[in-house]
């Protein structure tokens, strides 16, 4: 089969997106499938080159000097229009795999699709406008979730296969796609919303310890919580400043690796309530994540309300299939995988007036924790691999064609 990637997000950035698509991309060159990726110019921007087997198409876009608003739409939109054309270089598909987020790119993954004659899959990691909903960023009755929503209807159509990324969301998108089925849209089968779930990336094994990292922060002698990744609206950090300031363990220092939105208030926050135990980091090159959580005590993970159910954080996985135990603020999808692991506890957002004595109940029985680190890596490598989840997929769209 020729497959082609439609993709805001690719290589060399280091985002979500792009490792899952790019795990994806290696798994159905590995099956014997010719794979080309369309993704955002933006994506040039650091200069990092290595080789990939794939033939990566940089299709122009608008650089954002600032994450404003307009300058996202500006960079989507442009995006958008430019990869139909780009497109244009990859020749002859079989299926056109388009992802979101952003939403906004969508419906030219469903042009190239109709371009090539091509079947499409709508890959979906986060379900729009519903996530921006249940964060508050805005109203059911905005224009831009109206837009939002006619968008991901539109696609939920008109694709022949949806996938996405946890139970709690194949659920929902079947619901809507019912929806659809109901105003006489035409026939849809709901059995073409697969899941496809993230899981975790084997491949961070093969990176090398960076002792240099674990002497900076006297990762080996200092009980270390540590928190990696989008320092954002979605994640709540704020309860982790809470944390830090009610446990009795005092003698624990909290690490915050990234960058985001919310980085500069917390840690004007961080000032104000005197937290000398809180330190933030600065971004964390991938390769150093299996050090970081090979050599910490705890991983900090969490979600700013209960509303998002069916949201899996990668960095679950990822702390689990590394063997750190995890405090997960959540509910629903991801803390099924935290307690099927029995590597950690829950505390629902709605109660984090518990978490700093879940805290420190964690860290009193830390030895009856970690005695479950080996059957939750084992548990990742087998049900929850990345690689295996993308060579499964790959023989659904090999079914499909």
């Amino acid at each position: 089969m020729k497959i082609l990637i439609h993709t805001d997000e690719y290589y060399p950035t280091a985002q979500a997106c792009s490792y899952r698509m790019r795990v994806m991309a290696d798994a159905l060159i590995d099956q014997g499938n010719e794979v080309v990726v369309i993704c955002s110019s933006a994506n040039q921007g650091n200069g990092r080159k290595e080789f990939r087997r794939e033939k990566i198409i940089y299709s122009p876009a608008f650089r954002m000097k600032k994450k404003t608003t307009m300058a996202r739409l500006m960079n989507n939109m442009s995006f958008g229009v430019s990869s139909i054309f780009s497109s244009l270089k990859a020749g002859k598909a079989d299926i056109v795999i388009t992802t979101s987020p952003p939403p906004l790119v969508s419906i030219s993954g469903w042009i190239i699709a109709k371009l090539k004659r091509a079947k499409l899959v709508y890959d979906v990691r986060d379900i729009w406008p519903d996530v921006a909903l249940e964060m508050g960023s805005f109203s059911e009755d905005c224009a831009f979730c109206k837009i939002f929503r006619w968008i991901a209807l539109f696609m939920y159509k008109n694709a022949d296969m949806i996938t996405t990324v946890s139970p709690g969301k194949v659920a929902k998108i079947q619901e809507y796609v019912k929806n659809i089925k109901g105003r006489k849209c035409g026939s849809i089968n709901v059995s073409k919303v697969r899941l496809v779930g993230n899981g975790f990336d084997e491949s961070v094994e093969n990176h090398r310890i960076n002792f240099d990292l674990i002497r900076r922060y006297d990762l080996d002698h200092i009980f270390t919580c540590v928190y990696v990744g989008n320092i954002g609206l979605a994640q709540g950090l704020g309860t982790l400043l809470k944390l830090a300031a009610e446990t009795k363990h005092k003698e624990v220092q909290f690490l915050l690796f990234g960058m985001g939105a919310e980085k500069e208030i917390l840690e004007e926050k961080v000032r104000e309530m005197g937290l000398d135990n809180v330190k933030f980091c600065g971004v964390l090159p991938h390769e150093d994540v299996y050090t970081l959580l090979s050599f910490a005590k705890l991983s900090f993970i969490s979600l700013k309300n209960s509303h998002m159910k069916d949201s899996i954080p990668t960095k679950v996985y990822e702390a689990l299939g590394i063997g750190c135990p995890v405090l997960l603020v959540a509910e629903g999808d991801s803390c099924k995988i935290v307690e099927e692991a029995k590597l950690g506890r829950c505390v629902s957002p709605d109660h984090v007036e518990h978490l700093a004595g879940v805290f420190d109940e964690m860290i009193d029985h830390y030895d009856q924790i970690i005695i479950h680190k080996e059957a939750a890596k084992r548990l990742m490598h087998d049900q929850y691999s990345r690689q295996q989840i993308a060579i499964k997929f790959e023989k659904q769209l090999r079914d499909f064609c």
